[in-house]
C-alpha cells in the first residue's frame, strides 16, 4: 500500500452531475490517510466499483489488513453511491445507520454506511466509526 493512492482513474471516470459526491469521497479518504501511520490502496473494477482501503501500523497479533475502505458503486443506469465499511466487531451503531454484510469485508463480516448523495450528518457519524476502527486497529 502506498501512503497517498493514485486516484486519477477514477476521477476521470466520475459523472460531472455527481461532484459533491466526489467531494465526500475525497473528505473520507483525506481523513483516513491523516491518521498516523495510515496508508491507503486503490483497487479499481471498472463499471463494478473502485475501491479505496485504509490499514494502519497495528499491533504484531493483529490479522486484519485494513480499519476502514470505502467503495464507489458505478453505474451505467444508475447514480454512484459510496459504501464506507469496517470489520462489524470493530465499530458501534448507536443510530442503526449501518448493514451488516456476512463475509462482505475480505471474507468477515462487514458494517457497511451507503452514501447516496452529501449528508453532513451522516458524514460526520462515519468519521465517528472510522476513529474508532483506526483505534481498534493500532491497539
Amino acid at each position: 500500500m502506498t501512503a497517498k493512492p493514485d486516484f486519477s482513474e477514477l476521477f476521470d471516470a466520475w459523472p460531472q452531475n455527481q461532484g459533491p459526491l466526489k467531494v465526500v469521497f475525497k473528505d473520507l479518504t483525506a481523513k483516513a490517510l491523516a491518521k498516523s501511520g495510515a496508508r491507503g490502496e486503490m483497487v479499481s473494477r471498472p463499471g463494478v466499483s473502485y475501491s479505496f482501503r485504509a490499514s494502519a501500523n497495528g499491533s504484531a497479533e493483529r490479522n486484519r489488513p485494513l480499519f476502514f475502505l470505502v467503495d464507489v458503486v458505478v453505474s451505467s443506469a444508475e447514480p454512484w453511491f459510496l459504501s464506507a465499511c469496517f470489520y462489524e466487531d470493530e465499530v458501534s451503531d448507536p443510530e442503526e445507520l449501518g448493514n451488516a454484510i456476512p463475509e462482505g469485508l475480505l471474507g468477515e463480516t462487514g458494517y457497511c454506511f451507503d452514501v447516496e448523495e452529501p449528508d453532513d450528518d451522516l458524514i460526520a457519524y462515519i468519521k465517528l466509526r472510522m476513529d474508532e476502527a483506526y483505534l481498534a486497529a493500532v491497539k
